[in-house]
C-alpha cells in the first residue's frame, strides 16, 4: 500500500508542478524535458530493463506500468491546463488560477479514491 500512495503523490507533485509553473518558456521547458523523462521510462518499461519479466515477477511489472501510467495522466493533464491558461481572462484575480488546479486535482483523487475502493 505504502508503494500505491508513494506512486500517487509522486503522480500529484508532477501534476501541480507543471499545472501552477508560469506560463511561458519555463513551462514549455519543463513540458518538453518531462516528456522526454517519461519517454524513457516507458522505453525501459518495454525492453523490461529492471528485469521483472526474467525473474517472473509480473505482478511487480503491472505496478511498474500502473505507475508509469499514472505519471504519464498527470504529465497530460498538466500541459492541457497549461494549454487552457492561455485563454483565461486576464482581468481575473491571481488567485483564481491555483484553484482551477486544485478543483482539478480533487476531482481527479475524488474519482480515483472511487475505484480504488469499490
Amino acid at each position: 500500500m505504502a508503494t500505491t500512495l508513494l506512486a500517487a503523490a509522486v503522480a500529484a507533485a508532477l501534476f501541480l508542478f507543471l499545472a501552477l509553473l508560469p506560463y511561458g518558456r519555463t513551462a514549455l521547458r519543463a513540458g518538453l524535458l518531462s516528456a522526454a523523462v517519461l519517454v524513457c521510462l516507458w522505453i525501459g518499461h518495454y525492453f523490461d530493463l529492471l528485469g521483472y519479466g526474467a525473474r517472473g515477477e509480473d505482478t511487480a511489472r503491472v505496478r511498474a506500468f500502473l505507475v508509469l501510467l499514472a505519471l504519464s495522466l498527470a504529465w497530460f493533464l498538466a500541459t492541457s491546463l497549461q494549454v487552457l491558461r492561455r485563454s483565461f481572462p486576464a482581468h481575473w484575480p491571481g488567485w483564481s488560477w491555483p484553484a482551477v488546479v486544485l478543483v482539478t486535482l480533487l476531482v481527479i483523487g475524488f474519482g480515483v479514491w472511487r475505484m480504488v475502493t469499490l
